[in-house]
């Protein structure tokens, strides 16, 4: 029984009755009848008792994109105006099906409205029979799941998230999709989609394989489902009903993908090949991995190839997490692969690399950089050391020489209140310059020789930050995310993992030599030339870096939080910075970057955009929605994600959008 509302999270594809296009007098929004034309789930079949039909109303399908004109006041061309409505919807929607999910709203004691929600437009496939034709979903794993794991999925019951968009519990799946395959067994799969969410074959029956061969165009896809037209389905079933068994040995050797990045204990200590890059970077990314590996450290090479297209962009790079999982040590590591810090030939030490424990107290920049002592007329440096690093990187004999700065623990202190003029600074490409004191009191200051009013900050300086999200530090703000990349170290999954690879590397069983240089050799690595990073660097300013489908994403994107709030968009300042780290991406020979566009896009959605969006429920909501353990997030930004598959799957901007909803639904708040 229903009592007030619900939603059903199972996606359903609609046709539109195009003679019921109507508009509604009273709220005067477009109405749009839709006959079901997939299975439904049972609880939904016995709430709508025998009726196939729900409503969409025109604000639902403003959202997914259709050009609608919603009148807000009386008009005294209001018929005219509503009857060129309805005709353009039905041009519109001739040629167009619909998924969505249901919603049950009971208006009064007697009477229950389904109504459709989270609406997605979808050509017709060109078999589509308008009278007969029906569709039924399948499971789509993602590319990106790596291959030893969807053999766990589909040969030994391993749970597994990604058949949460298969909300379709008393019905499992006869075929599975994963890398332009389908996967099938002679019954169909067997599944517990209330509690495990695990898809199995039934006992004593083989798995079967056959390559996906249909064309896109009679495909209706959502978020990890395919829509399939049932004719479509049958001659896939009986290909895999007489296929030869394909058997779990074999998975792994088909379907794995060598140029993928995956978090495992084998992937993490795994170099790079040598003739996949360009070899002045393929040799520095290797050093990188080995220095780490000597100081007993593991990291997942995805993430240092992510911190190092970041720092390529010039922009503020912040290292974000929890207390213990390696931040500060990644950028020590960094300098030291750069050959910035440790000593060289001559035995002396290195001072190209410039680590700055941030201090609770700090109020304003001269806790940083110092302050002009008018009693004594000289500029009194910091402690802190930044302004004798930025004056020796800018002398003429060093210019051909890189600079790295780290603030570790950046936000014990309010990074907007010391950290002020380098917000400013960091977002011009030339003409840099750090002000010491006013250029009129030069004349008087006695030690202005060794400290001019004004510092140049070249480019062969970078700028990196650690924080830590706990009780005892300060929330970033929007001015601080705007100038800022923020990454998050992946984890292990599992405690043993990481026991088993650390032990691995003390005792010596995989040292990880990298491009045959021994672990002994990483502290007297020779310093990095300005001018070789500078090769591996693409920061033209005479493109954007990205494409049509991801500019019309952002502009969409857009659409949604001006209604929150109009100057919370996405700038055209986080714009060229994602493009920048899209064109930043290394190459292999064959032209594939070593992290794939898709994936990329993703990681500068969480790290530049999704850091913003913290805020109550009353902003937040409609965006993200609620979550809770027993149901699936439904939001518009999720919506748009299905809407730009093209774009990329966003796997981590999904498990971003998760935590958010959830948030919000615990506390209120999204942080």
């Amino acid at each position: 029984m229903i009592r007030d509302s619900r939603i059903w999270n199972s996606v359903v594809i609609g046709k539109p009755v195009i003679e019921s296009i109507d508009v509604d007098i009273n709220s005067q929004s477009l109405r749009l009848q839709v006959d079901m034309i997939s299975i439904l789930p049972d609880s939904l079949h016995k709430a709508l008792d025998g009726r196939r039909q729900i409503t969409i109303w025109g604000k639902d399908l403003m959202l997914a994109g259709f050009p609608d004109e919603l009148l807000t006041t009386s008009h005294f061309r209001q018929y005219e105006i509503n009857e060129s409505r309805k005709a353009r919807a039905r041009e519109f929607f001739k040629s167009r099906l619909l998924s969505f999910t249901v919603e049950a709203v009971k208006k009064d004691t007697q009477r229950v409205y389904f109504n459709g929600k989270n609406v997605v437009f979808h050509d017709t496939p060109m078999t589509f029979n308008p009278y007969t034709s029906q569709f039924t979903p399948i499971p789509i794993i993602p590319k990106d799941v790596p291959a030893e794991r969807v053999q766990k999925i589909l040969y030994e019951k391993l749970p597994s998230i990604d058949f949460l968009s298969y909300q379709y519990p008393e019905d499992p799946p006869l075929i599975i999709g994963y890398q332009d395959h389908f996967f099938g067994c002679k019954s169909g799969w067997l599944g517990d989609l209330r509690q495990q969410w695990c898809i199995y074959p039934p006992e004593g029956e083989d798995v079967t394989c056959v390559p996906a061969e249909i064309p896109e165009s009679q495909i209706l896809r959502r978020v990890n489902l395919a829509f399939l037209l049932d004719e479509d389905l049958n001659e896939i079933s009986n290909h895999l009903l007489f296929g030869e068994p394909f058997p779990a040995s074999e998975f792994t050797k088909r379907f794995t993908v060598p140029s993928q990045v995956v978090l495992n204990p084998t992937n993490l200590a795994q170099p790079l090949n040598a003739s996949t890059v360009d070899s002045g970077e393929q040799t520095f990314l290797n050093d990188l991995n080995q220095v780490a590996l000597s100081n007993q450290l593991v990291y997942d090479m995805e993430d240092l190839v992510n911190f190092h297209i970041a720092v390529k962009t010039g922009a503020l790079v912040v290292l974000a997490g929890m207390s213990g999982v390696g931040k500060s040590q990644l950028v020590i590591n960094y300098a030291r692969a750069l050959g910035l810090s440790g000593v060289d030939e001559a035995g002396e030490e290195r001072k190209q690399f410039l680590f700055i424990p941030v201090r609770p107290s700090w109020n304003d920049d001269a806790d940083l950089i110092g302050f002009y002592d008018a009693i004594h007329k000289i500029y009194r440096p910091a402690e802190t050391g930044l302004v004798d690093l930025l004056i020796e990187a800018s002398l003429e004999d060093n210019k051909d020489k890189l600079y790295l700065i780290c603030f570790d623990e950046m936000n014990l202190a309010r990074v907007e209140h010391y950290f002020s003029q380098f917000l400013s600074i960091l977002e011009l490409s030339d003409d840099r310059y750090l002000t010491l004191y006013s250029e009129k009191l030069a004349a008087e200051v006695y030690n202005r020789h060794e400290y001019s009013p004004r510092v140049p900050i070249g480019n062969n300086v970078f700028f990196v930050g650690t924080v830590n999200i706990d009780e005892s530090s300060f929330q970033f703000s929007d001015k601080v995310l705007d100038r800022a990349n923020v990454i998050k170290l992946k984890i292990f999954e599992s405690l043993r993992a990481w026991k088993t690879v650390f032990e691995e590397k003390a005792s010596g069983k995989n040292s990880g030599k990298v491009s045959g240089k021994p672990s002994e050799e990483c502290a007297q690595l020779s310093p990095v030339p300005g001018k070789v990073f500078a090769s591996w660097c693409n920061n033209s300013p005479t493109e954007i870096g990205l494409n049509d489908d991801e500019i019309d994403f952002l502009d969409e994107l857009n659409g949604y939080l001006r209604k929150i709030d109009k100057d919370r968009v996405v700038g055209y300042r986080i714009i060229r910075q994602i493009g920048s780290y899209l064109k930043n991406i290394p190459n292999n020979v064959e032209g594939q970057k070593l992290i794939n566009r898709g994936k990329a896009f993703d990681l500068q959605f969480v790290q530049r955009i999704m850091t913003k969006f913290k805020g109550p429920e009353c902003d937040f909501e409609q965006l993200f929605s609620k979550y809770s353990d027993s149901e699936q997030a439904t939001s518009q930004i999720l919506k748009l994600f299905e809407k730009y598959p093209t774009v990329s799957i966003f796997s981590y901007s999904r498990d971003v959008c998760h935590k958010k909803a959830k948030e919000l639904l615990d506390h209120g708040y999204a942080s």
